[in-house]
């Protein structure tokens, strides 16, 4: 996600989380000028339904989900941004990166629904895969939150993934006036955490990365905050997030994965999970 993004892809189903999902992206459509294209997909019936009795399955099952499109359509007329709205039957996640494909989508917007604590321990299936096959960054934006830019944390371990997000949020601050928290979590076993020298020697690892994205954002104006905490990585961002009174979440992904499933309980769906923050996942520079 980036001030350049021409092409914003909002997934729209009859929930309110979507609708959520969709107020959010309108606004950032028309902060950036980008072009909105809403999307809402039938899941296709696969089960025994007799069609004696139900002649067209798709079709009547399509009712809800076409009628959130003119939903959105008259939203987006009331507001003054024209948006795009494409129905399609199948696999959710096929569809959308599809679309994403296909559109050159610069952006995906997913919203998702406030669960209690034990049953978002781990991310819907379809939000998950949808991360790890996009071709592009995805916004994850939790029920009746809302995406700003004040303060916004991002994840840095050193790899190449963690700084394009570290990249991604320098330049999103810069373009809405926030500031960067920069954090580095060691994650060290508690047996090699009691051997001399060990916890410093990651520390001084980590210092390096901080200090490339605090000078890169010294350059654009931006403020940046560094800290290197100890612990889980997606409680430790949670928590630091809570602490900080963070607006949004950035995390590195590693690209486009063969297999989407990957992200099934990684550090960026956990984070997704459990905080109620919209959450930024960076899939390329």
């Amino acid at each position: 996600m980036s001030a350049t993004i021409a092409t914003i892809l909002v997934a729209i189903d009859p929930g309110e989380a979507s609708r959520n999902a969709f107020a959010e992206a309108l606004r950032l459509a028309q902060f950036l000028k980008a072009r909105l294209v809403a999307v809402s997909v039938t899941p296709r019936y696969e089960g025994n339904m007799h069609r004696w009795k139900i002649a067209n399955a798709d079709a009547q099952l399509s009712g809800p989900f076409l009628a959130c499109l003119d939903e959105m359509k008259q939203i987006a007329a009331e507001a003054g941004q024209p948006v795009e709205t494409i129905h399609a039957v199948g696999d959710p996640v096929e569809e959308i990166v599809r679309l994403s494909d296909e559109e050159q989508v610069g952006l995906v917007v997913l919203g998702y629904p406030r669960r209690a604590l034990l049953e978002r321990v781990l991310l819907g299936r379809t939000a998950a895969r949808v991360i790890g096959y996009s071709p592009c960054d995805v916004l994850m934006i939790p029920e009746q939150s809302a995406v700003k830019f004040d303060r916004i944390l991002v994840g840095i371990d050193g790899s190449r993934y963690s700084m394009e997000a570290g990249d991604r949020a320098l330049h999103l601050a810069a373009t809405f006036g926030g500031e960067v928290h920069a954090l580095s979590v060691l994650d060290i076993p508690l047996e090699r955490s009691m051997l001399y020298g060990v916890v410093k020697a990651a520390e001084h690892k980590q210092f390096a990365p901080l200090r490339t994205l605090a000078d890169q954002g010294q350059r654009l104006g931006v403020r940046v905050k560094t800290e290197i905490r100890e612990g889980s990585p997606y409680a430790t961002i949670v928590k630091y997030s809570q602490d900080k009174e963070i607006d949004l979440i950035v995390l590195g992904s590693y690209g486009r994965t063969a297999l989407g499933d990957i992200l099934m309980g990684s550090v960026v769906e956990r984070v997704a999970s459990l905080s109620a923050l919209p959450t930024l996942v960076v899939k390329k520079s």
